[in-house]
């Protein structure tokens, strides 16, 4: 898994209880550092050995809803996407999106999106080659 976007990989929260929910049991991510001032979540490690990470920082001012963009590969994307769907008192507006059978050069993504707690909202994105349709010929 890996963060997609330009945007800091860390997310400011009123209630780390909830988000630690969302993280660690329902994307299955190793939580790395859990203290009352935040978590860091391992999100995977690159080819060249290096460790990304998400970061959930405690606060009490009102938070900015944000969209967390995570890839994830076509092997994760369907048991991800039905724990998304299994739980309805966490998350909202669980959407699931497939572009099979796509001509594109960016063939057959697959794409789900939710409501996160405090309003922040979760993309994951899978590209899967192998559901790509075959050119005419």
């Amino acid at each position: 898994m890996q963060h997609l976007s330009l945007e800091p990989s860390a997310l400011e929260v009123q209630n780390l209880s909830a988000m630690n929910e969302v993280f660690s049991e329902i994307l299955g991510l190793r939580r790395l550092v859990h203290t009352p001032s935040g978590m860091t979540f391992e999100l995977g490690v690159d080819t060249n050995g290096h460790t990304h990470v998400l970061m959930l920082l405690a606060t009490r001012a009102p938070v900015v809803p944000r969209m967390l963009n995570l890839e994830v590969s076509g092997d994760e994307f369907i048991p991800l996407s039905q724990r998304l769907m299994a739980y309805p008192h966490l998350l909202e507006d669980v959407q699931i999106h497939d572009a099979g059978h796509s001509m594109s050069r960016q063939c057959a993504w697959r794409v789900a999106t939710c409501r996160l707690p405090e309003g922040h909202y979760l993309r994951l994105a899978a590209i899967d080659p192998r559901r790509c349709a075959l050119p005419p010929g």
